[in-house]
């Protein structure tokens, strides 16, 4: 049996074997050192909202139609 001499071998064909997209991070790579440090700001500024929110949700007292189910 032949190798596909197009198959990736080594790291990288373990890596899209196990359902990584090499794109994604060969086009994070291609973005400079700022370019990445403000897109993970925003992605950590995003989690952080969705935290205080679902924090303000849970800590929301409990109308009277929620109750009385």
């Amino acid at each position: 049996m032949t190798r596909d001499p197009a198959t990736p071998t080594g790291a990288i064909g373990e890596a899209l074997r196990a359902g990584i997209d090499i794109g994604l991070l060969e086009d994070n790579l291609r973005l400079t050192y700022e370019q990445r440090a403000l897109q993970h700001q925003d992605a950590l500024d995003l989690a952080l909202a969705l935290e205080r929110a679902g924090r303000d949700l849970h800590e929301r007292p409990a109308t009277p139609a929620a109750t009385a189910r």
